[in-house]
């Protein structure tokens, strides 16, 4: 039976452990990190990264579809030796096999914990991994099984090559490269030391090879002004390595390497850095700018002699060339358009809209959407869909005056007149059993209604120039709006007229949301949620989330409601509550961009979309979050939350050889590692930003993890 211990029971109440039952249907690929691939062939490939990502493809990447891999591990690295068998390694010693191309994927324990970096086969029987602290591991049973291998290093090791079944190349921190001759028994090195990370190896033949890497800097020293990527080259087996070349600009590094042949060779890195050279590394030609994102891999599969290949980096990056990496192109299904917001009229039926008149429906619930054709080009902000008895009506409204309506489930979309070039930020439909009529609001105050299902929009008085972002009408008589500034207005005779509400703010409101006449929240700018139980008189602030601006709320039930929103700069957030707002717990997944709507058809169920076209649903609350299982020997952090220092206590009785610890963010980025020397170790938290990170210790035959809060 899981048990959770009292320290992640603390950190839950106090921060919201990133939970990992938001799922992600638009766009595809997802926006996680793809960090390594492989193909067996010229039309079958396998794409690896976080959150246990798997995608492949069986038509020379024409098309992709994501595989179950049983893990929210990040997998760093994937090999298929043939079609059907292969292997893909990640963070925490995560060992994946299949023997059906992926379509099971079966965990296999390696009796590792260290971060996995990289796989490779020489044939189907014989692979190896290499991972951090100089592991090497070695199957001859086609990756049933695992050995250690002996280096005789503790460094990390991040890329491994084969030449032949019995001579291999490993690269990694130091300027490591290490080479073996007798299928991995032992290893020698074949470099000095040096302050370069290398990161990529290969070889176009058995005597030509390549490495690649870029200078680390420990203890925050100052980065280098230019040349900080290197390329070391051979050209007797490995025997010997020489610099070819320096390449810069500044604070890019390059990452990976691949060679079609001895002559072209192709390397890729941070913010889109994009090297090729046709003579062998004499020279390297930057190419133009394809993107700005981190490319980490590139690859030409051998068994292809069409010139295709495949590029894949950050935020769900997946490109394909076919003229042999002159020009490249993305694959993505579904909408990279921004989505401003949701509404369902049913359990299953439901819209999104946004940027260049986006709009795009579902019918199961929000598991698949599909565009809609409008004919219309500007960005629509609000969306209301009504379906009850014989009422068959939806609105959606944008920039310029934009209104556009629907009677028929939402298939076709008609343009209305409503006098106004006001940009329409927001959008309610009334019961349209009372007086058939909406109503909408936007810039410089402007409230417009309609009686008549659209056909006329009159203006209605605000009172204020203020931009008005939300209106929403809990029944058809009592009606709220919330607006830039602090702003609040309610209506009681169904939006003819409206008076002020004190908010006691100055924030900008987004977003308004009443269970009933009495109750209600307004969200906005800062992280701001207000609550009102006596129908806006009042207003009680909470700021959770400061920094950030809070876009949306929704309350499926009375007392459990969810926010939506983010920053540009920090991402996404959707943050929940169970007792009628007085606490929020984040919720969200992690590496998500900004959210601009939330909806619940239920309990359990509901959307969220914003930037990038990103949708989410969850079908238990969004709120299943990772237990940790106490093991009666765990390692002590205090205190919780921490200021400027962290205490971390190994248990009693734990091997303090070749011990480490390390500090990483919730995506396993490494941010500082240090040795261990006594049980009980003072880490300085100065370097880092308010938030939750992992630390996690190292020793010779155990691993401990625990979570660490800054304020």
């Amino acid at each position: 039976m899981k048990r959770i211990s009292f320290l992640l029971a603390a950190l839950i109440a106090a921060t919201g452990i990133m939970a990992q039952d938001w799922h992600c249907v638009n766009p595809f690929p997802p926006a996680w990190n793809l960090s390594g691939m492989h193909f067996p062939d010229s039309t079958h490939g396998f794409v690896v990264g976080e959150f246990g990502t798997i995608l492949r493809t069986t038509d020379g990447g024409a098309n992709w579809t994501a595989q179950s891999s049983g893990t929210q591990d990040q997998l760093n690295a994937v090999f298929f030796p043939n079609q059907l068998s292969g292997v893909a390694v990640g963070d925490q010693g995560v060992v994946l096999k299949t023997v059906d191309a992926g379509t099971t994927w079966t965990p296999v324990n390696a009796g590792v914990t260290q971060t996995l970096t990289s796989v490779c086969f020489t044939n189907a029987s014989s692979g190896y991994i290499a991972g951090w602290y100089g592991l090497i591991l070695k199957t001859t049973d086609g990756g049933t099984s695992w050995i250690k291998m002996s280096t005789g290093l503790t460094k990390t090791l991040y890329s491994l090559c084969f030449t032949s079944p019995d001579t291999g190349f490993v690269v990694g921190m130091d300027g490591t490269i290490l080479k073996t001759t007798n299928a991995g028994l032992s290893w020698s090195q074949k470099s000095a030391p040096s302050d370069v990370e290398l990161t990529s190896i290969c070889f176009p033949d058995k005597n030509t090879g390549y490495a690649l890497g870029h200078e680390f800097y420990y203890k925050h020293k100052l980065a280098p002004k230019a040349d900080t990527s290197f390329i070391y080259k051979t050209t007797d087996a490995g025997e010997h390595w020489s610099l070819q070349a320096k390449l810069g600009p500044e604070f890019f590094d390059l990452l990976n390497i691949n060679f079609t042949d001895i002559n072209n060779g192709y390397a890729v890195g941070t913010r889109g850095t994009y090297f090729r050279t046709m003579d062998g590394g004499e020279h390297w030609v930057e190419q133009p700018d394809m993107t700005s994102m981190q490319l980490n891999a590139i690859l030409f599969p051998s068994t292809d002699k069409n010139h295709v290949g495949y590029l894949i980096g950050n935020e769900g990056l997946l490109m394909r060339t076919s003229d042999g990496g002159t020009n490249w192109s993305k694959f993505v299904r579904g909408t990279e358009s921004l989505l401003n917001s949701i509404s369902f009229p049913t359990t299953l039926m439901g819209f999104t809209v946004g940027e260049a008149g986006t709009i795009l429906k579902t019918t199961d619930g929000g598991s698949d959407w599909q565009m809609v054709n409008t004919d219309n080009s500007n960005v629509l902000f609000s969306v209301a869909y009504y379906i009850k008895g014989e009422a068959n009506i939806g609105f959606a409204v944008g920039d310029s005056g934009t209104i556009l309506k629907s009677t028929n489930d939402g298939a076709t979309w008609q343009k209305l007149y409503t006098g106004t070039k006001e940009r329409l930020l927001s959008v309610d439909i009334a019961d349209f059993q009372v007086g058939e009529r909406a109503e909408a609001v936007g810039t410089n105050g402007i409230i417009i209604k309609t009686i008549d299902q659209g056909t006329l929009w009159d203006e209605r008085a605000s009172g204020t120039t203020k931009t008005l972002n939300s209106i929403y009408f809990p029944e058809p008589y009592n009606g709220f709006i919330a607006g830039d500034g602090g702003t609040l207005l309610k209506s009681i005779d169904g939006g003819n007229t409206w008076v002020s509400l004190p908010s006691g703010t100055t924030e900008d409101l987004l977003s308004v949301y009443f269970l009933d006449t009495e109750t209600g929240y307004a969200v906005g700018t800062n992280g701001l949620v207000l609550k009102t139980i006596n129908g806006g008189e009042s207003w009680n602030p909470n700021t959770s989330f400061p920094g950030n601006d809070l876009q949306s709320v929704y309350f499926p039930e009375k007392n459990t409601g969810y926010v939506a929103g983010g920053s540009l700069s920090t991402g996404g957030i959707i943050a929940k509550t169970t007792d009628g707002g007085a606490h929020w717990v984040a919720v969200n997944p992690q590496n998500i961009q900004k959210l601009f709507s939330v909806s619940f058809t239920s309990a359990n169920t509901g959307v969220v979309a914003g930037y990038g076209g990103t949708i989410f649903i969850t079908n238990n609350g969004g709120t299943g979050v990772e237990e940790m299982t106490s093991t009666g020997k765990d390692m002590k952090v205090y205190p919780i939350p921490a200021k400027d220092n962290v205490t971390i206590v190994l248990p009693e009785g734990v091997n303090l050889k070749n011990g480490r610890l390390m500090i990483t963010d919730i995506r396993g980025r490494s941010l500082m590692e240090l040795p261990v020397l006594n049980r009980c170790t003072e880490i300085s938290l100065k370097g880092l930003g308010s938030g939750v990170y992992i630390v996690r210790y190292t020793g010779s035959n155990e691993t401990f993890s625990a979570k660490v809060i800054r304020e």
